[in-house]
C-alpha cells in the first residue's frame, strides 16, 4: 500500500513548532508542510479570507494524497475547522482544543491567559472552549499580533526582543493566571522572551504537544500509522530565502529546502463527502 503523508498548513513559519513535535514522535511518518508566507499575518483579515486561504491550502495538501490534516495555525483553526471537518474524508486536527486542554490541565487556580493573534483573540474561540470544558475557568485573551512580525523576521534573541515583549505582555502582570496558553503556533519560537516578561510562577502552555498527541491518537485509532522512515517536504508562498533561515535554525536540519509554490489558483475539487 503506498504511504500517504501528513499535511500542516500554517499562515507562515509559526506551524513549524508542530512539525518539530511531530517529528521527534512520529519518525516514521512523511510530511508535508505549507506556509502562507506570501499573505501573512492572517490574524489581522476577516474571518472569510482566513478561510478562503486555509481552503487553498488544504486543496494544495490534497493534491499531495495526504492522509491527516493537521491546521497548524490558530487564526485559521477558529476561523475553517468546522468546515475542513465537515467536507474532507481524512481527519483534520486544529490547535484550539488541544491548547485549551492542556491548559485546563495545567492551571491550578482556574486563571487562564491566551495571547494570540487579533483575530484569534476576538473570536473568543479559547474562551469558548475552555468554558465549555470547565465553566469556573476565567480566561484573559491580549492580542500580541507583533510577534509574529517579530517572529518572520527572524528577531527571536536580544535585549531589543525582550523589551517589546516585556511591553506588549505588561498588561497580563495584573490579572493572576498562572498559565499562559501560546495561542498562535508562532509563539512558542520567543517562549524564552515571554517567559521571561510573565515570571516564573506562570507556566507556559504549547498546544502543539496536546496537538500532536491527538494526531498519534487519530492514527492508531484508524490504523494509519507506518513504520518506515519518514520523510519531510516544505513548501512556501514566500521568499524561500527566509524561510529556510528560520526553518534550518528551529529544525536543526542544516540541509533542509524549501520550494516556493502559488496556491492561490489551487483547484477545489470539492468535498470529500
Amino acid at each position: 500500500m503506498k504511504k500517504q503523508p501528513i499535511g500542516f498548513m500554517d499562515s507562515g513559519v509559526g506551524g513549524l513548532t508542530l512539525v518539530k513535535e511531530a517529528r521527534k514522535r512520529l519518525p516514521n511518518e512523511d510530511m508535508v508542510f505549507i506556509g502562507d508566507q506570501a499573505r501573512l499575518p492572517y490574524g489581522e483579515k476577516p474571518a472569510a479570507t482566513v478561510r478562503e486561504f486555509a481552503w487553498q491550502m488544504a486543496n494544495f495538501l490534497r493534491h499531495q494524497e495526504i492522509k491527516a490534516l493537521v491546521i497548524a495555525c490558530n487564526t485559521a483553526t477558529a476561523a475553517a475547522l468546522p468546515d475542513l471537518q465537515a467536507q474532507l474524508a481524512i481527519p483534520v486536527i486544529g490547535v484550539i482544543k488541544p491548547g485549551s486542554i492542556a491548559a485546563l490541565q495545567t492551571t491550578h487556580n482556574r486563571r487562564v491567559g491566551v495571547i494570540a493573534t487579533t483575530g484569534t483573540i476576538q473570536s473568543a474561540a479559547y474562551s469558548q472552549q475552555m468554558a465549555a470544558l470547565n465553566p469556573d475557568v476565567q480566561v484573559t485573551g491580549l492580542a500580541a499580533p507583533q510577534f509574529v512580525t517579530m517572529i518572520e523576521a527572524n528577531q527571536r534573541h536580544g535585549q531589543a526582543v525582550q523589551t517589546i515583549v516585556n511591553q506588549i505582555l505588561q498588561p497580563l502582570q495584573k490579572s493572576e493566571i498562572d498559565t499562559l496558553v501560546l495561542g498562535c503556533t508562532h509563539f512558542p519560537l520567543l517562549t524564552t522572551a515571554i517567559q521571561t516578561a510573565v515570571g516564573p510562577d506562570v507556566t507556559l502552555v504549547n498546544p502543539a504537544v496536546q496537538a500532536i498527541t491527538m494526531l498519534e491518537e487519530v492514527l492508531t485509532q484508524q490504523q494509519l500509522a507506518t513504520t518506515t522512515p519518514g520523510t519531510l517536504r516544505m513548501y512556501t508562498t514566500g521568499s524561500v530565502a527566509a524561510f529556510e533561515e528560520i526553518a534550518q535554525q528551529w529544525l536543526a536540519q542544516p540541509d533542509l529546502t524549501a520550494q516556493q509554490v502559488d496556491i492561490q489558483k489551487e483547484k477545489n475539487d470539492g468535498p470529500d463527502r
